[in-house]
């Protein structure tokens, strides 16, 4: 007696098997978080990532490719503002690390702020496009955030 497999059934265990076979290899290179990894510092305030190359998204962390990426973050307001304080800056983003960025004020009533890392660390596993990656940069090395300059808005 032959048992009989819906072809629905078979369909939905191939969909499963590609499906597992394809989350072995992701398909970014690097972590963007703009958390706080530690509340040591003072004056130091979490972004929001808004934009990475121009592209829009609410996702945190933003999952992004390796190379020098334009990155548009806001900054919590200062006290008695309800807007918050975006800036663009150029990041040179590694491979295979995922950074914690932070707003460093100098003083907590100044609204201007450099985009600092707060921490960076390396992806334990980490297979960008299925390729191993072999040696990663350590937190020590890493080139800081430019501010990229914008022209004074005339009101």
């Amino acid at each position: 007696m032959a048992i009989s497999i819906s072809k629905p059934l078979v369909t939905l265990s191939l969909i499963g098997c590609a499906g597992a076979l394809a989350g072995c290899a992701h398909q970014w290179e690097s972590l963007l978080d703009g958390n706080l990894y530690t509340r040591a510092s003072m004056n130091r305030y979490p972004v929001l990532i808004v934009a990475v190359d121009g592209e829009y998204s609410t996702l945190t962390p933003r999952r992004v490719d390796s190379g020098v990426r334009k990155l548009t973050v806001d900054a919590p307001p200062i006290a008695n503002f309800r807007e918050p304080v975006r800036k663009e800056f150029e990041f040179k983003v590694e491979k295979c690390v995922r950074y914690w960025l932070a707003a460093q004020r100098a003083t907590s009533l100044t609204p201007d702020f450099e985009l600092v890392i707060d921490h960076a660390e390396p992806i334990a596993g980490c297979t960008p496009y299925g390729e191993r990656v072999e040696s990663t940069v350590v937190p020590a090395q890493l080139d800081r955030p430019r501010a990229i300059p914008t022209p004074k808005q005339v009101r």
